[in-house]
Protein backbone atom coordinates (compact mmCIF):
# COMPACT_ATOMS: atom_id res chain seq x y z
CA UNK A 1 0.00 0.00 0.00
CA UNK A 2 0.98 3.57 -0.44
CA UNK A 3 3.11 4.97 2.27
CA UNK A 4 2.73 8.07 4.29
CA UNK A 5 4.40 10.90 2.60
CA UNK A 6 4.81 9.09 -1.12
CA UNK A 7 5.26 11.21 -4.34
CA UNK A 8 3.03 11.16 -7.64
CA UNK A 9 2.56 7.99 -9.65
CA UNK A 10 6.22 8.16 -11.80
CA UNK A 11 6.07 6.74 -15.64
CA UNK A 12 8.05 3.81 -14.26
CA UNK A 13 5.05 3.29 -11.88
CA UNK A 14 2.61 3.59 -15.02
CA UNK A 15 4.76 0.92 -17.05
CA UNK A 16 4.53 -1.47 -13.79
CA UNK A 17 1.14 -1.00 -13.84
CA UNK A 18 0.25 -1.67 -17.53
CA UNK A 19 2.57 -4.49 -17.35
CA UNK A 20 0.82 -6.05 -14.22
CA UNK A 21 -2.68 -5.43 -15.79
CA UNK A 22 -1.58 -7.16 -18.78
CA UNK A 23 -0.58 -10.40 -17.09
CA UNK A 24 -3.86 -10.62 -15.47
CA UNK A 25 -3.41 -9.43 -11.65
CA UNK A 26 -5.98 -8.11 -10.01
CA UNK A 27 -6.10 -4.62 -8.81
CA UNK A 28 -5.16 -4.91 -5.09
CA UNK A 29 -2.53 -7.42 -6.29
CA UNK A 30 -1.15 -4.72 -8.55
CA UNK A 31 -1.27 -1.97 -5.61
CA UNK A 32 0.65 -4.19 -3.04
CA UNK A 33 2.93 -4.42 -5.79
CA UNK A 34 3.63 -0.94 -7.11
CA UNK A 35 3.40 0.27 -3.66
CA UNK A 36 0.16 2.50 -4.03
CA UNK A 37 -3.35 2.83 -2.43
CA UNK A 38 -6.10 1.00 -3.88
CA UNK A 39 -8.01 4.22 -4.64
CA UNK A 40 -4.94 5.92 -6.42
CA UNK A 41 -4.46 2.69 -8.77
CA UNK A 42 -8.81 2.89 -9.67
CA UNK A 43 -7.92 6.82 -10.22
CA UNK A 44 -4.81 6.23 -12.30
CA UNK A 45 -6.83 3.07 -14.58
CA UNK A 46 -9.31 5.97 -15.11
CA UNK A 47 -6.11 8.52 -16.24
CA UNK A 48 -4.81 6.52 -18.23
CA UNK A 49 -7.93 4.76 -19.92
CA UNK A 50 -8.86 4.02 -23.56
CA UNK A 51 -10.94 2.00 -26.36
CA UNK A 52 -9.07 -0.31 -28.31
CA UNK A 53 -9.70 -2.31 -31.19
CA UNK A 54 -9.75 -6.03 -30.87
CA UNK A 55 -10.45 -8.84 -33.37
CA UNK A 56 -13.55 -11.19 -32.41
CA UNK A 57 -13.91 -13.15 -34.68
CA UNK A 58 -12.87 -14.44 -38.43
CA UNK A 59 -15.05 -16.15 -41.17
CA UNK A 60 -14.50 -19.13 -43.43
CA UNK A 61 -14.44 -16.00 -46.05
CA UNK A 62 -11.47 -14.28 -43.85
CA UNK A 63 -13.74 -11.32 -42.88
CA UNK A 64 -12.74 -10.43 -39.08
CA UNK A 65 -15.59 -8.59 -36.87
CA UNK A 66 -13.70 -6.57 -34.76
CA UNK A 67 -15.17 -5.42 -30.90
CA UNK A 68 -13.68 -2.36 -28.76
CA UNK A 69 -12.10 -3.36 -24.89
CA UNK A 70 -11.01 -0.67 -22.32
CA UNK A 71 -8.05 -0.58 -21.23
CA UNK A 72 -4.88 1.05 -19.91
CA UNK A 73 -2.27 2.82 -21.56
CA UNK A 74 0.67 3.97 -19.31
CA UNK A 75 1.72 6.97 -22.17
CA UNK A 76 -1.80 8.26 -22.14
CA UNK A 77 -1.97 8.27 -18.64
CA UNK A 78 1.38 10.51 -18.28
CA UNK A 79 0.16 12.48 -21.36
CA UNK A 80 -2.62 13.68 -19.52
CA UNK A 81 -0.97 14.05 -16.39
CA UNK A 82 1.24 16.16 -17.61
CA UNK A 83 -1.98 18.00 -19.46
CA UNK A 84 -3.63 18.48 -16.09
CA UNK A 85 -0.05 20.01 -14.78
CA UNK A 86 0.34 22.76 -17.09
CA UNK A 87 -3.18 24.29 -15.41
CA UNK A 88 -2.02 24.62 -11.76
CA UNK A 89 -1.86 27.58 -9.73
CA UNK A 90 -4.13 30.64 -10.06
CA UNK A 91 -6.15 30.98 -13.12
CA UNK A 92 -5.78 34.32 -14.97
CA UNK A 93 -7.61 36.85 -13.36
CA UNK A 94 -8.14 38.95 -16.57
CA UNK A 95 -10.38 36.59 -18.25
CA UNK A 96 -12.15 37.49 -21.11
CA UNK A 97 -11.66 41.40 -20.04
CA UNK A 98 -10.52 42.63 -23.50
CA UNK A 99 -11.44 46.36 -22.23
CA UNK A 100 -9.40 46.20 -19.71
CA UNK A 101 -6.48 44.75 -21.56
CA UNK A 102 -6.46 47.27 -24.49
CA UNK A 103 -7.20 50.16 -22.14
CA UNK A 104 -3.72 48.95 -20.07
CA UNK A 105 -1.96 48.53 -23.03
CA UNK A 106 -2.90 52.19 -24.35
CA UNK A 107 -1.79 53.42 -21.10
CA UNK A 108 1.43 52.07 -20.95
CA UNK A 109 2.15 51.96 -24.35
CA UNK A 110 1.21 54.97 -26.15
CA UNK A 111 0.58 57.54 -22.71
CA UNK A 112 3.54 56.25 -20.93
CA UNK A 113 2.22 55.10 -17.96
CA UNK A 114 4.10 52.71 -15.31
CA UNK A 115 1.73 49.90 -14.87
CA UNK A 116 1.46 51.01 -11.12
CA UNK A 117 0.00 54.18 -12.43
CA UNK A 118 -2.55 52.57 -14.29
CA UNK A 119 -3.71 50.31 -11.85
CA UNK A 120 -3.93 52.87 -9.53
CA UNK A 121 -5.96 54.56 -11.84
CA UNK A 122 -8.70 51.88 -12.82
CA UNK A 123 -8.93 50.99 -9.22
CA UNK A 124 -9.64 54.81 -8.35
CA UNK A 125 -12.32 55.38 -10.80
CA UNK A 126 -13.96 51.76 -10.99
CA UNK A 127 -13.58 51.70 -14.68
CA UNK A 128 -13.61 47.90 -15.43
CA UNK A 129 -14.51 44.22 -13.37
CA UNK A 130 -11.27 43.27 -13.79
CA UNK A 131 -9.51 44.23 -10.26
CA UNK A 132 -5.49 43.19 -10.30
CA UNK A 133 -2.44 44.46 -7.89
CA UNK A 134 0.53 46.17 -9.45
CA UNK A 135 2.27 42.67 -8.93
CA UNK A 136 -0.22 40.58 -10.36
CA UNK A 137 0.01 43.21 -13.64
CA UNK A 138 3.86 43.68 -13.36
CA UNK A 139 3.80 39.52 -13.47
CA UNK A 140 1.67 39.28 -16.44
CA UNK A 141 3.65 41.53 -18.51
CA UNK A 142 6.47 39.04 -17.26
CA UNK A 143 4.96 36.00 -18.68
CA UNK A 144 3.99 37.20 -21.70
CA UNK A 145 0.35 37.29 -21.05
CA UNK A 146 -0.81 40.58 -23.01
CA UNK A 147 0.21 40.15 -26.49
CA UNK A 148 1.96 43.83 -27.40
CA UNK A 149 2.99 44.93 -24.29
CA UNK A 150 6.62 43.34 -22.93
CA UNK A 151 8.77 43.77 -20.12
CA UNK A 152 11.08 46.14 -22.57
CA UNK A 153 8.23 48.07 -22.83
CA UNK A 154 8.06 49.31 -19.32
CA UNK A 155 9.52 52.95 -18.38
CA UNK A 156 12.59 52.90 -16.38
CA UNK A 157 13.41 49.31 -17.44
CA UNK A 158 17.13 49.74 -17.25
CA UNK A 159 20.36 48.01 -15.65
CA UNK A 160 21.38 49.59 -12.02
CA UNK A 161 23.02 52.82 -12.76
CA UNK A 162 26.84 52.76 -11.64
CA UNK A 163 28.01 55.76 -9.74
CA UNK A 164 32.03 56.83 -9.82
CA UNK A 165 33.17 58.55 -6.39
CA UNK A 166 33.77 62.35 -6.85
CA UNK A 167 35.52 65.15 -4.69
CA UNK A 168 34.49 67.91 -3.55
CA UNK A 169 36.57 71.20 -4.79
CA UNK A 170 34.63 74.52 -4.25
CA UNK A 171 31.61 76.08 -1.84
CA UNK A 172 28.17 76.89 -3.15
CA UNK A 173 27.89 79.83 -5.25
CA UNK A 174 25.22 81.29 -2.47
CA UNK A 175 23.59 79.48 0.28
CA UNK A 176 24.03 76.48 1.26
CA UNK A 177 21.18 74.06 1.77
CA UNK A 178 22.84 73.07 5.18
CA UNK A 179 21.17 76.96 6.24
CA UNK A 180 17.84 75.62 4.32
CA UNK A 181 14.88 75.55 7.40
CA UNK A 182 14.75 71.73 8.54
CA UNK A 183 10.64 71.56 8.19
CA UNK A 184 11.36 71.74 4.52
CA UNK A 185 13.01 68.53 4.18
CA UNK A 186 9.96 66.80 5.25
CA UNK A 187 7.63 68.28 3.24
CA UNK A 188 5.39 69.11 5.48
CA UNK A 189 4.82 72.96 3.67
CA UNK A 190 3.68 74.44 0.16
CA UNK A 191 6.16 76.85 -1.61
CA UNK A 192 9.45 74.94 -1.87
CA UNK A 193 11.07 74.19 -5.33
CA UNK A 194 13.65 72.64 -6.70
CA UNK A 195 14.92 73.70 -10.11
CA UNK A 196 17.12 72.43 -12.93
CA UNK A 197 18.59 72.41 -16.41
CA UNK A 198 17.16 70.10 -18.66
CA UNK A 199 19.74 70.00 -21.67
CA UNK A 200 19.17 68.51 -25.00
CA UNK A 201 21.46 67.57 -27.94
CA UNK A 202 24.81 68.13 -27.83
CA UNK A 203 26.04 71.02 -28.91
CA UNK A 204 22.81 72.57 -29.24
CA UNK A 205 21.61 75.93 -27.74
CA UNK A 206 18.37 75.48 -26.45
CA UNK A 207 17.24 74.03 -22.83
CA UNK A 208 14.61 73.73 -20.37
CA UNK A 209 14.44 75.44 -17.23
CA UNK A 210 12.56 72.48 -14.56
CA UNK A 211 11.02 73.81 -11.00
CA UNK A 212 9.37 70.91 -8.97
CA UNK A 213 7.15 71.61 -5.88
CA UNK A 214 8.81 69.42 -3.16
CA UNK A 215 4.96 69.03 -1.28
CA UNK A 216 2.51 68.36 -4.45
CA UNK A 217 5.46 67.08 -7.26
CA UNK A 218 4.19 70.30 -9.32
CA UNK A 219 5.89 70.67 -12.42
CA UNK A 220 6.70 74.21 -14.60
CA UNK A 221 8.94 73.77 -17.74
CA UNK A 222 10.05 77.10 -19.91
CA UNK A 223 12.10 76.32 -22.67
CA UNK A 224 14.90 78.66 -22.66
CA UNK A 225 17.37 79.93 -25.35
CA UNK A 226 20.59 79.08 -23.79
CA UNK A 227 21.86 77.99 -20.16
CA UNK A 228 23.59 81.84 -19.19
CA UNK A 229 22.51 83.15 -15.65
CA UNK A 230 21.15 86.05 -17.02
CA UNK A 231 18.43 84.02 -19.10
CA UNK A 232 17.70 82.12 -15.80
CA UNK A 233 17.22 85.36 -14.18
CA UNK A 234 14.71 86.52 -16.76
CA UNK A 235 12.84 83.36 -16.99
CA UNK A 236 12.24 83.54 -13.50
CA UNK A 237 11.28 87.29 -13.74
CA UNK A 238 8.62 86.24 -16.39
CA UNK A 239 7.51 83.65 -13.66
CA UNK A 240 6.93 86.38 -11.32
CA UNK A 241 4.98 88.72 -13.25
CA UNK A 242 3.12 85.28 -13.79
CA UNK A 243 2.38 84.82 -10.36
CA UNK A 244 2.52 88.35 -9.29
CA UNK A 245 2.52 89.40 -5.92
CA UNK A 246 1.60 85.87 -4.98
CA UNK A 247 4.72 84.95 -6.16
CA UNK A 248 6.12 85.16 -2.55
CA UNK A 249 3.97 83.18 -0.94
CA UNK A 250 3.96 80.22 -3.79
CA UNK A 251 7.53 80.45 -4.30
CA UNK A 252 9.18 80.58 -1.13
CA UNK A 253 12.36 78.87 -1.47
CA UNK A 254 14.14 77.75 -4.36
CA UNK A 255 17.05 74.41 -4.51
CA UNK A 256 19.42 74.43 -7.24
CA UNK A 257 22.51 73.03 -7.87
CA UNK A 258 25.89 74.77 -8.44
CA UNK A 259 26.00 74.68 -12.01
CA UNK A 260 26.82 77.96 -13.49
CA UNK A 261 23.09 78.78 -14.70
CA UNK A 262 22.33 79.27 -11.68
CA UNK A 263 25.74 81.33 -10.20
CA UNK A 264 23.88 84.98 -10.65
CA UNK A 265 22.61 84.54 -6.68
CA UNK A 266 21.79 88.35 -6.33
CA UNK A 267 19.71 87.88 -9.35
CA UNK A 268 17.72 84.78 -8.54
CA UNK A 269 16.30 86.51 -4.87
CA UNK A 270 15.83 89.97 -6.15
CA UNK A 271 11.92 90.97 -6.84
CA UNK A 272 11.08 93.20 -10.04
CA UNK A 273 9.03 95.13 -7.18
CA UNK A 274 11.94 95.79 -5.35
CA UNK A 275 13.02 93.58 -2.58
CA UNK A 276 13.24 89.75 -2.26
CA UNK A 277 10.96 87.23 -4.35
CA UNK A 278 12.34 84.48 -2.64
CA UNK A 279 15.76 82.41 -1.01
CA UNK A 280 17.33 80.27 -2.99
CA UNK A 281 19.65 77.34 -1.83
CA UNK A 282 22.52 75.67 -3.11
CA UNK A 283 23.32 71.78 -2.81
CA UNK A 284 26.18 70.45 -1.62
CA UNK A 285 28.52 69.49 -5.21
CA UNK A 286 27.69 66.43 -6.89
CA UNK A 287 24.72 66.06 -4.29
CA UNK A 288 22.12 65.47 -6.69
CA UNK A 289 19.93 63.56 -4.28
CA UNK A 290 19.10 66.58 -2.40
CA UNK A 291 16.88 67.58 -5.37
CA UNK A 292 15.54 64.21 -5.50
CA UNK A 293 11.66 65.27 -6.43
CA UNK A 294 13.72 67.64 -9.48
CA UNK A 295 15.91 64.41 -10.53
CA UNK A 296 12.97 61.76 -10.19
CA UNK A 297 10.44 64.06 -12.52
CA UNK A 298 13.01 64.74 -14.89
CA UNK A 299 13.02 61.19 -15.81
CA UNK A 300 9.14 61.65 -16.61
CA UNK A 301 10.19 64.37 -19.23
CA UNK A 302 12.89 61.85 -20.85
CA UNK A 303 10.10 60.03 -21.48
CA UNK A 304 8.82 62.10 -23.85
CA UNK A 305 11.88 64.37 -24.57
CA UNK A 306 14.92 61.56 -24.25
CA UNK A 307 18.60 62.58 -24.03
CA UNK A 308 19.91 63.58 -27.36
CA UNK A 309 16.75 65.58 -28.33
CA UNK A 310 16.78 68.69 -30.13
CA UNK A 311 14.45 71.14 -28.44
CA UNK A 312 14.98 73.73 -31.01
CA UNK A 313 12.41 71.62 -32.87
CA UNK A 314 9.97 71.51 -30.49
CA UNK A 315 7.57 74.53 -29.91
CA UNK A 316 6.21 76.04 -26.82
CA UNK A 317 2.84 74.27 -27.00
CA UNK A 318 4.63 71.00 -27.52
CA UNK A 319 6.79 71.84 -24.46
CA UNK A 320 3.35 72.57 -22.58
CA UNK A 321 2.08 68.99 -23.13
CA UNK A 322 4.93 67.30 -21.28
CA UNK A 323 4.22 69.84 -18.85
CA UNK A 324 0.46 69.02 -18.45
CA UNK A 325 1.38 65.16 -19.11
CA UNK A 326 4.01 65.37 -15.94
CA UNK A 327 1.24 67.37 -13.65
CA UNK A 328 -2.06 65.02 -14.91
CA UNK A 329 0.14 61.33 -13.91
CA UNK A 330 -1.78 59.82 -11.50
CA UNK A 331 0.51 59.39 -8.58
CA UNK A 332 0.82 56.24 -5.98
CA UNK A 333 2.07 58.32 -3.32
CA UNK A 334 -1.27 60.59 -3.51
CA UNK A 335 -3.67 58.13 -3.74
CA UNK A 336 -3.58 58.47 -7.07
CA UNK A 337 -4.67 61.93 -7.74
CA UNK A 338 -2.41 63.92 -9.27
CA UNK A 339 -0.16 67.08 -9.03
CA UNK A 340 -1.76 69.57 -10.68
CA UNK A 341 -5.13 68.67 -8.41
CA UNK A 342 -2.62 68.68 -5.19
CA UNK A 343 -0.85 72.18 -6.34
CA UNK A 344 -4.44 73.90 -6.99
CA UNK A 345 -6.10 72.88 -3.49
CA UNK A 346 -3.04 74.66 -2.36
CA UNK A 347 -3.15 77.46 -4.32
CA UNK A 348 -6.54 77.99 -2.88
CA UNK A 349 -5.62 77.70 0.73
CA UNK A 350 -3.27 81.03 0.12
Amino acid sequence: MKKKGTKNITFTQRIQIETLLNAGLSKTEIAEKVGLSLASIYRELQRGQYERKKVKYTNWFGDKTYKYIVSYSAQIAEDRYRMNMTACGAPIKLGNDFDFVNYVEKRILKDKLTPCAVVGEIKKHKMFRTDISKTTLYRYIEQGIFLHLKLSDLPFYKGKKRYRKTVIKRAPRGTSIEKRPPEILNRNTFGNWEMDCVVGKKFSRDVLLVLSERLTRYEIIVKMPNRKSDTVVKTLNKLERRFGRDFRKVFKTITVDNGVEFSDFCGLEKSIYNGKRTSVYYCHPYSSCERGTNERLNRDIRRHLPKGTDFTKYTDEQIQFVEDWVNDYPREIFGYSTSRERFFEQLARL
